[in-house]
């Protein structure tokens, strides 16, 4: 191909990424409907019937997590689990739809010669079904999120997979939108960045240590590849409380 293509380095600032890695539900995708859906099915089954209030807060954790804070007990995770990737299977993969600005702000960073991945506490063969249906499973080199059989079973975990298979990915910055995702960067010496359109609050970003906050999807491919202000990270900043 004869014409150049404008990579990171063209442009960017010092310090900015050449790798994005991209958390999915709350950051790429509004998977809200679904998961809510799912965790209703899976908990009526245990006799149980949270707000939708408190199930959005589990929006994001690794489910083993989200399902121990609603009363399971342990001896019951694995099946309870089990059950709830069934029935997301059935009724929550496909009502996920991609935030306004993501599907482009991920083309404009990959055509910028980005680097990009996702990291994801979904099982795997979920994120990448939902990455075709939003025609970005193109964009990504590395798409990887939990086992089916337990050998990948954190956030961590999925980002060591990532980090192999990276290989030498130079600055690196991880983008979420909980305290999981900064601490999954922190895990793998990678930035971590906040994203403010999720399901988590610029307190509990802060609150983990994230390096800065993005409010819109645009605002991130400005801030990769160099031409936006810096976002301060404190209080009186802005965005979400």
């Amino acid at each position: 191909m004869s014409r150049r293509h404008r990579t990171v380095s063209d442009a960017a600032a010092p310090g900015a990424p050449r790798t994005v890695v991209f958390d999915l539900d709350g950051t790429l995708a509004d998977s809200e409907e679904g998961i809510l859906r799912s965790f209703r099915l899976t908990l009526v089954d245990e006799g149980l019937t949270p707000t939708d209030e408190e199930l959005r807060h589990l929006i994001g954790p690794p489910l083993e997590e989200s399902f121990a804070r609603l009363g399971i007990a342990p001896s019951r995770l694995a099946p309870v689990v089990a059950r709830y990737r069934a029935y997301y299977d059935r009724v929550g993969v496909d009502a996920a739809v991609p935030y306004d600005g993501v599907i482009e702000a991920v083309r404009r960073l990959h055509q910028g010669g980005v680097r990009l991945a996702v990291a994801t506490a979904k099982r795997v063969d979920f994120a990448r079904r939902m990455l075709a249906r939003f025609a970005l499973a193109d964009v990504f080199d590395v798409v990887e999120g939990v086992s089916g059989d337990d050998r990948i079973r954190t956030k961590n975990d999925v980002v060591d997979v990532v980090r192999r298979t990276l290989g030498e990915s130079g600055v690196t910055w991880m983008v979420g939108d909980r305290r999981q995702d900064v601490e999954a960067a922190r895990h793998a010496s990678w930035v971590p960045v906040g994203v403010l359109w999720g399901y988590g609050t610029r307190e509990e970003l802060v609150t983990a240590g994230a390096a800065r906050l993005i409010e819109t999807p645009s605002q991130l491919v400005d801030a990769v590849l160099g031409v936006a202000r810096r976002e301060v990270v404190g209080p009186g900043s802005g965005g979400r409380p």
